[in-house]
């Protein structure tokens, strides 16, 4: 064995996320993977909105609709719960075609539900794929959907999850082809 594949394994034994050569967190072939992402959606908190994942033509296809009742209103796409270091990274890139709505990308640092988020909101063109890029030093502190006060900068060299979000009170159907999410 090697000296990459020793350093290799003993990540691996970490719990830690390895990126491929493209520093890839999504795409269609990694939804495939154990290292699939999930849905997560305002039920969690007795909300009744609704979405699912499928794959077409090797994108990502993220739909469902999202309701107000009993105080919901997102639905999310969220990844593995796993350790992650992005401190040798900018930002992170999202390639997507959409409905034209509000989506917002959110990094969390613990491994348990505890309100607070790193997020930030990007508009969108309907039908249309588009990149969006975000520096990591975008992303504000929120909690419940609330932005803080907060001067608290992301941790990345301790990141538990990523989320692609819809929410921010726009009810109704919704529909996000995902080409890839990636660092840079």
């Amino acid at each position: 064995m090697n000296f990459l594949s020793i350093i290799l394994a003993a990540m691996i034994m970490n719990n830690s996320i390895l990126l491929n050569e493209d520093n890839i967190l999504l795409n269609a072939s990694l939804m495939k993977t154990e290292n699939q992402w999930r849905i997560v959606n305002d039920g969690v908190m007795g909300g009744l909105s609704s979405s699912k994942t499928t794959i077409k033509d090797s994108k990502i296809v993220f739909s469902g609709n999202v309701s107000l009742e009993n105080n919901g209103g997102f639905a999310s796409l969220r990844s593995p719960v796993k350790d992650y270091d992005f401190s040798e990274f900018s930002g992170i890139e999202l390639k997507l075609k959409t409905d034209g709505k509000r989506y917002s990308i959110s990094m969390k640092e613990t491994s348990y539900f505890n309100g607070y988020f790193y997020t930030i909101s990007f508009e969108t063109k309907k039908d249309e794929y588009i990149i969006v890029r975000i520096t990591f030093n975008q992303l504000k502190l929120y909690y419940f959907g609330n932005e803080t006060n907060s001067k608290n900068k992301i941790p990345l060299d301790n990141i538990k999850e990523i989320s692609l979000l819809i929410g921010d009170k726009q009810e109704g159907g919704f529909i996000t082809e995902v080409d890839y999410i990636k660092l840079y």
